[in-house]
């Protein structure tokens, strides 16, 4: 009976510990290692626009003809697989002033992966988009708004920029 209960505990305690980092990976406004930009202080009231994945020829460029249209200024937030395929969609989002991020090459989750994933993940993604003559900084959104160890351990270890907050699919 002693033996069955110590299984007991031992499994609660490991679907505890899994819920738990569940639970972390989802965050929004809290992260064991590195920063986190969720807000940003100003003098005056903003709005922050952003848009995940692409390019692609479908969307981008209806989206810029209609922040062109109203003189609106937002970040783009790119997959490397999308950017090498449509770079010119890319070079337009940069040309037009919007800010670009990196969003991982293949929009996986990136929770549970090795360091070397989240590493090629990255870095191919910012070439992908310097490659279009983007000059400006590269923020990193994690795909689904998920992140765990790893990769909040990566971007602290290799990166000068900031992680921002949220996530489209």
């Amino acid at each position: 009976m002693r033996r069955w209960i110590i299984v007991l505990v031992v499994v609660a305690l490991a679907i505890s510990a899994l819920f738990g980092a569940l639970q972390l990976s989802n965050a929004r406004t809290f992260r064991v290692l590195g920063d986190l930009v969720a807000r940003v202080d100003t003098d005056r009231a903003v709005v922050a626009l952003t848009f995940d994945d692409g390019p692609t020829t479908d969307y981008t460029q209806p989206v810029l003809d209609i922040l062109t249209a109203h003189d609106i200024r937002a970040t783009f937030f790119l997959t490397g697989r999308e950017t090498a395929e449509n770079p010119q969609l890319a070079k337009a989002i940069a040309d037009e002033g919007h800010e670009i991020g990196n969003h991982s090459r293949s929009h996986n989750r990136m929770i549970f992966v090795s360091p070397g994933t989240v590493h090629e993940e990255i870095e191919n993604t910012d070439a992908a988009i310097r490659a279009t003559g983007y000059q400006g900084e590269l923020h990193f959104r994690p795909p689904y708004g998920k992140k765990l160890v790893i990769l909040p351990w990566y971007l602290a270890q290799n990166r000068a920029h900031h992680d921002h907050v949220g996530c489209g699919a």
